[in-house]
C-alpha cells in the first residue's frame, strides 16, 4: 500500500512543524510491513531528507509532479495531508490531519481568510478521516467548528524525540542567533511587545547580564511592526526578532526557557519539543489553555507589573529552580503520553484504510 504524504500546506503552518510531523508518522508506522511512504515535497530540507530515509527502506522522497504522475498510474494508495491537494489522486482515500485553522491568529485579510475557510472546509468535507492529535486541538475545533466536528476522530500519532545536539552545535546556535548570548525565547504579539521590553529593561538593570531575548513572531510584517518599535531601545543589541517561519529545532534546544504571551493548539508541538529539550515554558495566563496542559509550564499573568521581570530574574539566577520546573513538564509530558487513547482512536498510520 502506498502512502503519499504531502510536506505543503495551503495554510499558515511552519514547514519545521510539518517536516516533524512526517518524521513521526514514518516512525509510527515502521513495524506496518505493508506500507510504502512517499514523502512529496519540492523544498524538504537535507536533514530531513536523512531523517525519513535513515534505516528505512519503506520510504520514497518524491517532487510534487513526479507524484502527480505516479498517482495516476497505482490502484492502491492513499493521502495524508495537512492541508494541500494532490492533483490526479481524487479516487483515493484521503486523510487530514489540520495543525491549524484559517486566520487562527488573526493575520489575513478578510477576503483572503473567506477563501482559506473555504479551502478548509473543503478538505474536511472531501477527507474520509479528520484527525485531532490532542486535547486542546479538540477544544479549539469542537468550539470553532461546531457544524463540522462531527468529521473529526482522535487520533494517536506518538510525538517522536526531536534531534540530539550536543554542546558545540548549541554553542554554534547562540554564536549565530544571539553573538553567543544565552537567551530566552519569547512568542509574543506586537500589541505586548513594548511592556514586554519594560520588563526586560527592569531585569538587565537589575542584573548587568549579557542575557538576551529572542521574540518569535507568526508574521513578518509583525516582526516589521515589532523592529519600529524598538528604534531608541537602551538595551537593542540583546533583543531580536525572528520569524515562526525562521525559527529552527536547535534554537528550541539552546533556549534558557521559552515564554509564552500568546499560544494556541497550533504550538502545542513547541511545548513538547521544548520539553524534551529540558527547556522550561512559562505561559500567560490569558490564553485560553486546557487543563490538560495547565502544568506543561509555570502558568501566570504577564501583565501584572514586574511579574515578567520578576521571572527573568528567577530562571536567570536559580538554576534549581529553573531545572525544577524543567522537570515539572517533563513529568507532565510523560504523563500525557501514558494516558491511554480513548476507544476508537485512530493509530495513524497504520489504521488508515485504502
Amino acid at each position: 500500500m502506498r502512502l503519499f504524504i504531502l510536506t505543503e500546506s495551503d495554510f499558515d503552518i511552519p514547514a519545521l512543524v510539518i517536516y516533524q510531523k512526517v518524521v513521526d508518522i514514518i516512525i509510527a508506522g515502521n513495524a506496518s510491513a505493508q506500507l510504502h511512504f512517499y514523502i512529496v515535497g519540492d523544498h524538504i530540507p537535507p536533514h530531513f531528507q536523512e531523517a525519513y530515509t535513515a534505516n528505512e527502506s519503506n520510504v520514497t522522497i518524491i517532487k510534487t509532479r513526479e507524484a502527480e504522475q505516479l498517482v495516476l498510474q497505482v490502484t492502491n494508495a492513499m493521502v495524508v495531508h495537512f492541508g494541500a491537494n494532490l492533483k490526479g489522486s481524487a479516487s483515493f482515500p484521503h486523510y487530514f490531519i489540520p495543525l491549524t485553522y484559517p486566520n487562527i491568529d488573526k493575520t489575513s485579510s478578510f477576503f483572503n481568510n473567506i477563501l482559506q475557510q473555504h479551502k478548509f472546509k473543503n478538505y474536511i468535507k472531501k477527507a474520509v478521516g479528520v484527525f485531532f492529535v490532542n486535547q486542546w486541538a479538540q477544544a479549539t475545533f469542537s468550539s470553532n467548528y461546531k457544524k463540522e466536528i462531527t468529521s473529526f476522530q482522535h487520533a494517536v500519532l506518538p510525538g517522536v524525540v526531536p534531534p540530539e545536539y550536543d554542546w558545540l552545535i548549541l554553542s554554534e546556535t547562540k554564536s549565530d542567533l544571539t553573538q553567543g548570548s544565552n537567551y530566552f525565547l519569547c512568542f509574543m504579539q506586537p500589541s505586548n511587545f513594548v511592556a514586554t521590553l519594560k520588563e526586560f529593561s527592569h531585569f538587565k538593570k537589575w542584573q548587568q547580564t549579557t542575557m538576551a531575548m529572542v521574540f518569535v513572531f507568526d508574521t513578518y510584517k509583525q516582526c516589521a511592526i515589532a523592529e519600529d518599535l524598538l528604534k531608541g531601545y537602551k538595551y537593542k543589541e540583546s533583543i531580536f526578532i525572528k520569524c515562526i517561519h525562521e525559527v529552527k529545532m536547535e534554537w528550541i534546544a539552546a533556549s534558557y526557557a521559552i515564554f509564552w504571551g500568546h499560544i494556541n493548539f497550533n504550538k502545542t508541538c513547541w511545548i513538547q519539543w521544548g520539553i524534551h529539550y529540558d527547556v522550561p515554558h512559562l505561559i500567560d495566563e490569558k490564553n485560553n489553555i486546557p487543563e490538560s496542559w495547565l502544568r506543561a509550564g509555570e502558568v501566570f499573568s504577564f501583565d501584572i507589573s514586574a511579574s515578567l521581570s520578576d521571572h527573568f530574574k528567577l530562571y536567570y539566577r536559580d538554576e534549581v529552580y529553573r531545572q525544577a520546573r524543567a522537570n515539572m513538564g517533563s513529568e507532565w509530558l510523560s504523563n500525557l503520553e501514558m494516558i491511554a487513547p480513548a476507544n476508537g482512536s485512530v493509530k495513524i498510520p497504520v489504521d488508515l484504510k485504502p
